[in-house]
């Protein structure tokens, strides 16, 4: 495999008089590094040449000739390593602090702070359109909250453009996340009619559309569309997002207004960054005017009694489904949390520090296993004895006891999610950006909304069906089959407790290979005429738990999976890997489900999610690297282990 450049570029190596710290983070175009030098401290962007190096001459050109306010400096650049070189390295001014999102998410925010976060950024975009340079790639991550003073800082004009600059697109559109692309690119690139070649000619009312779409971020912690490309694409190109005080009704009406005039078609849309100023300054005269409902925090705290919803209660008892949808598109809490409250009781005298282990005293796992033993048999024999003696317990029903009605106009408290709630049923989602993942994304794809120190909770055993065990199905109401039910506790009790002891000693399971299955919708179309891949094309990945330069069997289970992108996957590339241009880079996060067959492990791919957040529908299958779809189970006696690197293959169906 390729050396990709976390292998070359390793903490205290010194590049070109700058000794490396630590990786700050990935783009499309390249990776960025701290790294210091004479006391100060710097971020160094790598670029590679052969890739994506027309990209970084651009990058280059636009910020050697301007320097704006609130955008980052360019200090130097150089080719590196200096005799044979396969990078170019900017040299920036490092900028300490966190992307505007995350700012959003830890300080909880009000109004009135998003629209002093955003007139500078605003005043920024001024000065660069000023100079016919434009961004293309416009988002929460590309902007930084400047430590020391709370300053929005403009980030990564790898994707920029101005007059004079090389054209190197080869693709209709500029390379940007598809949820911040404004109606006329959608509308473009859906258009039939398309000549070939033609490209999309991007205005300065597409970069103020995507700065109402972080607008829209910030004031509800959702996107204002949301989905598989094929819906999404759909839904921007209707163009009717939900209004921010609708979706939250915390955001003041002028602020929401706003942010629709920056969502809102071209000719009815803020036409430039100076009148988006003069907005931004006219907000705060109101603010001032009327602070009361600028200066409430957009989203409820992490407090102990903070509900996440305002309507929620009202719905109880009534619909469930309803309230279940109405509970998922809660705004979720933002803000760091409050530490955990004091023990009741008396604090206990600590222990004394343990004894570091010595060859006599550390126990062997071997040793350790032994004393477990007893201590299981136990356990076991004493969870059956409670079983039976429960069933004896229930085989004289006892009538449950009358629940008196609610007072009127009493609210009905119930459990956070109905127990009414089948997940037979439809299930609603919504897309919040930390919180909520919609069902087409693995667990593995976003970063969960909870505070970073969350309490640990209870451990909770769970039981899988196997494959050939008959899914239980909801019963309707007075069925026969419900008044079975009903009448046999014990029967169930006792399926419980024999559950409970198959799962400490599990039978052998027989596992069969997947069904054939078709592809997500919009996947092909997504593959082939964005992406420019064709049907059959393979790339390198690797397993999760795969480790560097190792070639040892990594353990793999049924269920999500996440692989990574070997080296950056180019469209039109010849069998030796030359020429052509990236469509997804070095890093990229290929997310499915993967099944265990009965030699062999398969999985298939359904999202690929880029190193900057670029999101793609994709069809992809696993391959090993001998040419044979689905990847050996390497003998290992208990866990099921495979050969770390793989490579997947574009596919019209999944077989």
């Amino acid at each position: 495999m390729k050396p990709t450049l976390e292998d070359v570029v390793r903490p205290d190596m010194v590049v070109g008089g700058y000794r490396i710290e630590k990786k700050l983070g990935a783009g499309g175009f390249g990776k960025v590094y701290l790294a210091w030098r004479d006391g100060n401290p710097y971020a160094l962007k790598f670029i590679h040449l052969e890739s994506v190096g027309e990209w970084g001459w651009r990058e280059l050109f636009i910020m050697l000739r301007h320097e704006f306010p609130n955008v980052v400096k360019l200090l130097s650049h150089f080719k590196w390593p200096e005799e044979k070189p396969e990078y170019l390295v900017l040299v920036m001014e490092y900028v300490p602090g966190v992307m505007l999102y995350q700012w959003a998410r830890d300080k909880n925010p009000c109004a009135l702070e998003l629209v002093e976060k955003l007139l500078p950024l605003a005043r920024a975009l001024k000065e660069v359109h000023a100079q016919e340079v434009k961004h293309r790639d416009l988002k929460g991550d590309n902007v930084l909250v400047r430590e020391s003073d709370g300053a929005p800082v403009l980030v990564d004009f790898g994707a920029g453009t101005m007059p004079g600059v090389p054209r190197v697109t080869r693709g209709s559109l500029a390379p940007a996340n598809l949820r911040y692309r404004s109606p006329e690119a959608v509308s473009f690139f859906l258009r039939e009619e398309r000549k070939p070649g033609e490209r999309y000619d991007y205005v300065v009312k597409d970069e103020l559309y995507a700065l109402g779409v972080i607008l829209y971020v910030l004031a509800t912690d959702v996107y204002p569309f949301n989905g598989p490309d094929d819906e999404l694409m759909a839904e921007i190109r209707a163009g009717k997002p939900k209004p921010p005080h609708v979706r939250n009704s915390r955001v003041p009406p002028a602020l929401s207004n706003l942010c629709l005039r920056l969502l809102a078609r071209a000719h009815a849309r803020v036409p430039d960054a100076e009148a988006l100023c003069e907005a931004l300054e006219k907000l705060l005269e109101e603010a001032k005017a009327d602070p009361r409902c600028w200066e409430m925090p957009l989203c409820y705290g992490w407090t102990v009694d903070g509900r996440t919803t305002e309507d929620a209660p009202e719905l109880v008892g009534h619909d469930s489904q309803a309230w279940l949808r109405r509970w998922i598109r809660q705004k979720p809490k933002r803000g760091k949390p409050s530490p955990p409250p004091a023990a009741l009781a008396l604090p206990a005298e600590p222990p004394a520090p343990p004894e570091p282990p010595t060859a006599s005293t550390a126990p062997t796992l071997r040793t350790r296993g032994r004393r477990a033993v007893p201590l299981l048999v136990v356990i076991t024999v004493l969870g059956l004895v409670l079983g039976v003696v429960l069933v004896l317990g229930q085989l004289r029903p006892t009538p449950p006891a009358p629940t008196p009605p609610p007072a009127p106009g009493q609210p009905v408290l119930t459990s956070p999610v109905p127990a009414e709630f089948s997940p037979d049923g439809p299930t609603p989602w919504a897309t919040h950006v930390h919180e909520v993942a919609p069902p087409w994304k693995p667990p593995e794809a976003d970063t969960g909304a909870a505070p970073s120190k969350a309490d640990t909770p209870a451990p909770v055993t769970t039981m899988t069906l196997s494959s050939g065990t008959t899914r239980m199905k909801k019963k309707a109401p007075g069925s026969q089959a419900e008044k079975k039910g009903n009448g046999s506790t014990g029967a169930n009790m006792l399926i419980a407790v024999a559950a409970a002891a198959n799962m400490a000693c599990p039978g052998a399971q027989v596992r069969k290979e997947p069904a054939p299955q078709a592809c997500p919708a919009g996947a092909v179309e997504t593959m082939t005429r964005q992406l420019g891949l064709e049907i059959g094309e393979r790339h390198g990945a690797g397993m999760p738990g795969e480790k560097q330069g190792s070639s040892e069997p990594v353990p793999v289970k049924e269920g999500p999976v996440s692989l990574e992108l070997a080296g950056a996957w180019k469209a039109g590339a010849d069998a030796m890997g030359r020429g052509g241009r990236v469509v997804l880079p070095d890093g990229t996060r290929l997310s499915g489900q993967l099944c265990i067959g009965e030699k062999l492990v398969y999985a298939r791919i359904t999202q690929a999610v880029t190193p900057t957040g670029d999101t793609f529908t994709v069809c992809m299958e696993l391959w090993d690297q001998n040419g044979h779809r689905g990847v050996e189970i390497e003998p290992d006696g208990g866990a099921i282990k495979v050969f770390p690197r793989v490579e997947v293959e574009t596919v019209e169906r999944f077989e």
